[in-house]
């Protein structure tokens, strides 16, 4: 995974928390690790499956999923990550920001990051919910979404004034 799509999961924890007055962290750096239990590779579609017990570690953000598939295109002669999906008990944890669904979706050209199921972003006390969570990262700005017979919940906690 590039450096933009790991700056783009850790948009996904800062993003929707700015509201309650929080900072985004800076990005973060090193090699990029993936464990599973399989990986399987397709060249010619450039696609890299990863199955069973998935993490992913970049500094130290972390990535949990039943399946991560990474699509690849070729540019310029150099390989680069054109979207990303995780599936299966997705959680993104970056020290106390955790986010939470059953699938998530990244795009990299336009930067937007897609949370579907049970969707859940947490820092300390603070909570955003719905069905789906969309990120436009490049905007800096989200979108929280119900379904049919379902409501957004956001709890935000009033920061402490420093003396």
């Amino acid at each position: 995974m590039n450096y933009y799509a790991w700056l783009l999961l850790l948009l996904l924890m800062t993003t929707p928390l700015l509201a309650a007055g929080e900072q985004p962290l800076a990005a973060p750096e090193g090699p990029i690790e993936v464990t599973s239990q399989q990986m399987e590779t397709d060249q010619q579609s450039g696609e890299v499956f990863f199955s069973g017990k998935v993490v992913g570690k970049r500094g130290d953000m972390t990535i949990y999923a039943d399946e991560l598939t990474l699509f690849f295109v070729e540019t310029d002669g150099n390989r680069k990550i054109e979207h990303l999906e995780a599936e299966g008990s997705v959680r993104i944890v970056d020290g106390e920001r955790v986010a939470t669904a059953q699938k998530l979706k990244y795009f990299q050209a336009t930067e937007k990051m897609i949370l579907n199921g049970e969707a859940e972003v947490h820092q300390g006390g603070n909570l955003v919910t719905g069905d789906e969570i969309v990120l436009f990262t490049r905007e800096n700005r989200s979108l929280v979404k119900s379904g049919k017979d379902g409501r957004v919940r956001a709890v935000f906690l009033p920061t402490q004034e420093k003396p």
